[in-house]
């Protein structure tokens, strides 16, 4: 998440915060974090998915620029806590790609809605959202797919 200031003379905007999962430098996938099994609920037949987590750790780098390259003030540590809840069906989407190059997987996908609220902590601030209901996407999806060792070309179907 980032939060920016808005200068109201010039009608400028500083960022002053930067909350990020990940430590600097990055090790493994950046601004992505792994949460328990029991933090996941799917029901994809019937375009449903909730993931939620309590307090998972983060840090405040300030900027993006400090984020990505360091060289700035420390992180100061926070937590931030979540639920975002998939829903309805408005289409189903299957994908086969075998090109040699580009391809290598096939998906099934269901494009629906998707809400969201969460809590951040980081020193002395708060941030805290909208409620869900409030609450909206203008592009959601949930689906299942496979890629990379888990992708035969041999053994895809086809639709």
């Amino acid at each position: 998440m980032d939060v920016f200031q808005l200068r109201a003379g010039d009608q400028t905007e500083t960022q002053i915060h930067d909350l990020n999962p990940t430590q600097f430098p990055p090790v493994g996938l950046f601004w992505t974090l792994e949460v328990p099994g029991h933090s996941v609920k799917v029901e994809l037949d019937k375009g449903k998915a909730i993931v939620q987590a309590v307090h998972v750790p983060i840090f405040d780098y300030g900027t993006g620029m400090n984020a990505l390259f360091g060289g700035g003030p420390d992180p100061i540590p926070g937590s931030v806590s979540f639920r975002v809840i998939w829903s309805g069906m408005q289409e189903q989407v299957d994908i086969l790609n075998t090109h040699p190059v580009f391809g290598g997987f096939e998906g099934h996908f269901i494009r629906n809605k998707a809400q969201m609220e969460w809590i951040a902590t980081v020193g002395d601030y708060k941030f805290v959202s909208d409620p869900l209901e409030t609450s909206s996407s203008s592009f959601a999806e949930i689906g299942s797919e496979r890629n990379g060792s888990f992708f035969s070309p041999e053994g895809a179907e086809t639709n």
